[in-house]
């Protein structure tokens, strides 16, 4: 298995932008079960996909046919960041910081089709709202600003997706029982 997944992360940084995409697509359909889930994390997959994620979503990485693999990783993200042991192999490696930086960045709105930006936005939001439930993950959230980056979800002119919005608000909500989360809530508000 050791010998797979080291050949799979390796794929991820492939030259060929259709061999990163069956490897996100792997990694995706992985995650679906506990047990895909496990051996991600088992063979610190997990790093690997996030670290390339962040190089593919960077103002010098994005380009428009990333966005599937992004995509595919971020649903991948969703899985695995169902409980602690999925979400730990994330944290402090600037992922929260990224995923919320995709929201509003010029770049990622230019470089990115309308379709493949919004869920893109969507997906990260899901995996924010995951990991701060995490204790780790949340004063990670609040350290990186996050609930300002998604408080635009909540005002709707500025989306039109329920899922949005409750994504944002499982942020927000998640945050806000740390005191700073709270400071942080009412400072945007004022």
């Amino acid at each position: 298995m050791e010998y797979s997944f080291k050949n799979l992360k390796e794929i991820l940084e492939d030259d060929n932008q259709l061999v990163r995409d069956a490897a996100a697509l792997v990694f995706h359909r992985l995650s679906i079960t506990a047990a895909g889930c496990e051996c991600i994390r088992d063979t610190s997959s997990a790093e690997s996909m996030i670290f390339s994620f962040i190089k593919h979503s960077s103002q010098d990485g994005l380009a428009a046919e990333k966005g599937k693999y992004l995509i595919l990783l971020l649903e991948a993200f969703s899985n695995l960041t169902k409980d602690d042991f999925g979400i730990e192999p994330l944290l402090g490696k600037n992922a929260i910081s990224q995923l919320s930086n995709l929201f509003q960045a010029e770049y990622a709105t230019k470089n990115l089709s309308t379709a493949d930006h919004k869920m893109i936005c969507q997906l990260s939001l899901r995996v924010l709202g995951n990991m701060s439930i995490n204790h780790a993950g949340k004063q990670e959230c609040i350290d990186n600003k996050v609930i300002r980056s998604c408080s635009w979800f909540l005002d709707e002119d500025c989306t039109d997706s329920y899922e949005d919005s409750l994504n944002a608000s499982l942020v927000v909500m998640s945050c806000s029982i740390h005191l700073d989360g709270k400071k942080q809530i009412v400072n945007e508000i004022d």
